[in-house]
């Protein structure tokens, strides 16, 4: 099996887009790496502030990172579209044949990954993460078959423990 190694730089291509369009849909990322619907009180809140987030694409709070010593990181599935605040970084994979959205998602949520972060994450009073030195932490990129092979793999076993958690949730 050929790899290497490449930054989050080479992989990624940052998202800037504003909601121009009223869009409603308020999101936020959970220190368990997935979207959860905001709590913030939005009334009197200009929306058109917000980052639109679209389908297959990243959203990281790079805030608290060395304090939760956990990076709120996800890949957004359930939705085509939303918003989220102007404090994430929005970003989404520049080739998906170099590197699936989904293996990105799951080197995400390796707890070396949150290791790696929450070390790099040291300096300032609320250990917060530069996006510069977010974007230079590198990921093992397997060829795109071997990507395909473990995301299935991994699906497999994820599904399988959420079905096993809710057998247990009913007795």
């Amino acid at each position: 099996m050929k790899s290497n190694y490449k930054t989050i730089d080479e992989l990624v291509e940052r998202v800037d887009e504003r909601n121009s369009s009223g869009f409603a849909r308020l999101l936020g990322v959970s220190i368990n790496k997935c979207f959860i619907p905001s709590v913030a009180n939005t009334i009197g809140t200009d929306l058109s502030k917000y980052k639109v987030i679209k389908k297959n694409e990243f959203a990281a709070s790079l805030m608290q990172v060395s304090r939760d010593e956990r990076i709120p990181i996800a890949c957004l599935t359930e939705y085509d579209e939303a918003i989220m605040s102007p404090a994430y970084s929005i970003f989404r994979v520049k080739d998906t044949k170099e590197i699936l959205p989904d293996y990105l998602n799951m080197w995400f949520k390796r707890s070396e990954f949150d290791r790696e972060c929450s070390f790099i994450a040291v300096g300032g009073v609320r250990g917060s993460m530069p996006w510069e030195e977010f974007a230079r932490i590198k990921v093992l990129v397997p060829e795109i078959d071997e990507q395909k092979r473990l995301v299935r793999n991994y699906k497999v076993i994820s599904d399988r423990i959420a079905l096993k958690q809710k057998i247990n949730d009913n007795l």
